[in-house]
């Protein structure tokens, strides 16, 4: 016997004692009492990032989610991710950060 027909796999599973440590170290319960006050979806991860982010900056800690100081546009979302192929007789590196073979290694 199988899953039933039409049920998902879990493919994330977030507590509400892993968005309080998050959020800066408040209890599972804490938070949850938060989610019912209907300060953030608990069901939305988006909706929960903000709140930890916005929890995280007025106690002064980084935002989670990307690096400290790094700004992702929408069109660095927007990019392929399968990289250009190197030229013939190239020396190239593929450059992980941006996502493409160089030739340079200053960049």
């Amino acid at each position: 016997m199988g899953r039933p027909k039409g049920a998902r796999t879990t493919l994330i599973a977030i507590t509400y004692d892993t968005i309080g440590e998050l959020a800066g170290g408040i209890a599972g319960d804490t938070a949850r009492q938060y989610a019912q006050r209907g300060q953030f979806a608990p069901r939305d991860i988006e909706s929960v990032l903000c709140w930890v982010n916005a929890r995280r900056t007025t106690k002064g800690l980084p935002p989670i989610g990307l690096p400290t100081g790094q700004v992702v546009s929408d069109e660095d979302l927007a990019t392929t991710s399968t990289p250009a192929p190197p030229e013939m007789g190239a020396i190239l590196w593929y450059n992980s950060r941006r996502g493409c073979f160089q030739e340079d290694f200053d960049a």
